[in-house]
């Protein structure tokens, strides 16, 4: 009887141990023998496939961004994009965002947004503008040749991140982003990795 009582108070301070780390994300914690600064910048990296509006066709694409907390839930995002035609360059074999397609674009992006952090996941929300270059397709020539245009303008970025953290600083997840400009409007879901700085040491226990 001792014991049982014994299990089911290590149960419930347990639950309850959990629950206050999923809803208290503003100060430090310890979980699993290392010791974590919540509310930490975090970085993403992603690969996926977008829809360009211009050619009415899917494309692949790659995309990077590093987010930095200003206040509270608030959150800057620098981050750089880019969508082409093919993944891999024609002649080269080099993939994104390395490859040098005919036509594709490139962007760079500066996004102000919001995000709710939990113990194993992450979501966030951010918008604001850009700026973008490349070549826009315009036609294919009797003979086969693609001929494209050069452009550069700005235009807005929006980005949705939803992420599962299997360690508190790591985790996979995908992004959900749209990136509009007068020569190439597309939008796109990216599977993405996520990294965050949030640890801070090991713990030692004696």
């Amino acid at each position: 009887m001792k014991a049982t009582l014994v299990t089911a108070l290590l149960m419930v301070f347990s639950v309850l141990t959990y629950s206050q780390l999923e809803t208290n994300m503003d100060r430090e914690f310890i979980y699993e023998g290392r010791q974590y600064v919540p509310n930490s910048p975090w970085f993403t990296i992603g690969f996926g496939s977008g829809y360009n509006f211009n050619e009415k066709g899917l494309e692949p694409h790659f995309n990077l961004d590093a987010h930095f907390r200003v206040y509270k839930k608030h959150y800057l995002a620098f981050g750089f994009l880019t969508s082409r035609d093919q993944f891999f360059d024609r002649d080269t074999g080099l993939f994104l965002p390395f490859s040098r397609n005919p036509h594709g674009m490139k962007s760079t992006h500066l996004t102000y947004g919001l995000r709710i952090e939990k113990l194993h996941a992450n979501y966030s929300i951010f918008a604001g503008p850009s700026a973008n270059w490349g070549y826009d397709y315009l036609y294919t020539d009797s003979v086969g040749r693609d001929w494209s245009q050069k452009f550069f303008e700005p235009g807005i970025y929006l980005a949705l991140q939803g992420t599962w953290k299997f360690y508190f600083d790591m985790g996979i997840g995908a992004t959900l982003w749209a990136s509009y400009s007068k020569s190439y409007p597309v939008f796109g879901l990216s599977v993405h990795w996520y990294l965050s700085t949030a640890f801070k040491r090991q713990v030692i226990n004696l």
